[in-house]
């Protein structure tokens, strides 16, 4: 009878092992799943052409992609900016996003704006030491993905 008890015993212990097993790795999964989409953001996708303003007169042209999460402003390249997470949020048909994106030597420039429909429109604000921030407007609209 004891022998028989063992093995009963043996079996569930090895039942309940393989349950918690189960458990455990489905809750890695449904984490891993979670920290994905974590990394996408609310305007992923889409690309904008846009126009910069300083003090009210066109000073340049930009191309701002938004993708995996990142905002990258493509013509900042040249000055050792490189993609920068942003934060974005939908409400009634309007989207908004902030980004700070560095350049080692160059500073930083933070990006603020928001988007309906396919315009987009906001300000940067170009900070360097040494000299005063450089402030912009921008607006533009949605690129035709090809």
């Amino acid at each position: 009878m004891t022998n028989r008890f063992c093995i009963i015993s043996t079996v569930q212990s090895s039942i309940m092992k393989s349950k918690i097993f189960i458990l455990l790795s489905i809750t890695v999964l449904f984490a891993v799943k979670v920290f994905a989409q974590d990394a996408q953001g609310p305007l992923d996708g889409k690309q904008f052409k846009i126009e910069l303003f300083k003090d009210g007169n066109s000073d340049s042209k930009e191309t701002l992609v938004f993708d995996k999460g990142m905002m990258d402003a493509l013509e900042c390249h040249q000055w050792g900016f490189t993609a920068a997470k942003y934060e974005g949020k939908n409400s009634s048909g309007v989207s908004s996003f902030h980004s700070t994106a560095k350049s080692e030597k160059e500073g930083t420039m933070v990006w603020q704006g928001k988007i309906t429909a396919d315009k987009i429109e906001g300000t940067v604000v170009w900070s360097k030491s040494g000299q005063d921030p450089i402030k912009y407007t921008f607006q533009g609209q949605q690129a035709q993905q090809k």
